[in-house]
């Protein structure tokens, strides 16, 4: 059986192997963090540039190499498949951030106003209230994902409230 990994990157970041939460070093976190942002291959002079600005090409990449190595003692090495030319988190990983996303792309995405998919709701809600991306992060390289996640989350919480405002007029 092959090994479960969640992210969670509503409200803070953690990861958790089959249910168990792995204390991974800062610079690791980042690491993961990135690769499930972009959610594509990323290049590795692109992550070296964006987790190293100040740091000098080669010995960026030798950061690279030494953070991906920190993975393995830890179990956590699955976590990101690794290319010579890329590095993209692994199919497989759970993120609850995406699964946000695509709830709320299902919610804002229904035909009528005020016509609610109560299941996606109910899935939607506990998402919504974990907290914001990565909350806590000041990287600049997290600001875009964070303020468009912050625009969506608003809108889902407006067409929720909205759509219970209507219903609990239509039972007056």
């Amino acid at each position: 059986m092959s090994e479960q990994f969640v992210i969670t990157m509503l409200g803070g970041f953690a990861v958790h192997r089959d249910n168990q939460a792995l204390d991974l070093p800062p610079s690791c976190q980042r690491l993961v963090a990135l690769t499930a942002l972009k959610r594509r291959p990323i290049p590795r002079s692109f992550v070296c540039r964006t987790l190293w600005p100040t740091t000098r090409p080669e010995a960026a990449s030798a950061r690279l190499r030494t953070t991906l190595w920190r993975l393995r003692p830890l179990g956590a090495e699955a976590l990101v498949t690794v290319t010579p030319q890329a590095l993209v988190l692994a199919e497989e990983v759970r993120v609850d951030w995406y699964e946000a996303v695509d709830l709320i792309g299902q919610l804002l995405g229904h035909c009528s106003p005020g016509d609610l998919d109560h299941d996606v709701t109910s899935e939607l809600l506990p998402l919504l209230s974990a907290g914001a991306l990565l909350d806590g992060w000041t990287d600049t390289w997290t600001e875009h994902a964070r303020a468009t996640y912050r625009e969506l989350r608003m809108d889902a919480l407006d067409e929720i409230m909205s759509a219970y405002a209507q219903q609990s007029a239509q039972h007056r």
